[in-house]
């Protein structure tokens, strides 16, 4: 029976910081799958993913006296996660993604399922904060995708009023979800 098995996360972040590489190694082939699989639902990317993935374990032996890690899982999903989403913001528009790697983002990854839902009920508690006509705008617009046009003979208003209440409510779900969160969302739910 290897280290990875033999002891729980709690041994193993004991060990971690008192500089086991044993432990180390047995934390990395724990967890860097799920990892990997987290930061590819959030950007579908595979070497990308790769690399930021060994990049927070190379963060965690480097700082492996200096954390106060809790949870080792916890830990290393909201540095994936920060990682990933720092990638995301700093190559905004110069990615691009081919079939190989948008096919795995689409597979059913019960972890990254799990991350998409909690951006989806961010999403939906930040439309719940918006006026009530922006909120039907923004819906009718984004969910639907109707267009500006048949949005403003719906409700009989003018096209500048919908105009007007899209750029209100967008302008509003940013700052209540952070702008990456924001283009992760419109990107994965209405394919933008």
């Amino acid at each position: 029976m290897g280290m990875s098995t033999a002891f729980t996360d709690v041994e193993l972040i004991t060990l971690l910081n008192e500089g086991n590489q044993h432990a180390f190694v047995a934390i990395y082939d724990r967890y860097w799958a799920e990892m990997y699989a987290c930061a590819f639902h959030l950007f579908p990317h595979r070497e990308i993913c790769e690399d930021l993935v060994h990049d927070v374990f190379i963060y965690l032996w480097n700082k492996r006296g200096a954390l106060n890690i809790v949870s080792i899982r916890d830990y290393l999903y909201i540095a994936v996660k920060n990682r990933a989403l720092n990638v995301i913001r700093s190559r905004k528009g110069q990615l691009e993604f081919g079939p190989e790697e948008l096919d795995v983002a689409n597979a059913d990854h019960a972890d990254g399922s799990v991350i998409l839902k909690e951006i989806q009920t961010l999403y939906d508690e930040g439309l719940q904060q918006l006026p009530e006509r922006c909120r039907e705008i923004l819906t009718l617009s984004r969910k639907y995708h109707l267009s500006n046009r048949e949005i403003a003979d719906k409700m009989n208003i003018s096209i500048k009023t919908v105009e007007n209440q899209i750029n209100i409510g967008l302008k509003r779900m940013r700052v209540v979800m952070g702008e990456v969160l924001f283009l992760i969302f419109i990107y994965n739910f209405f394919g933008w």
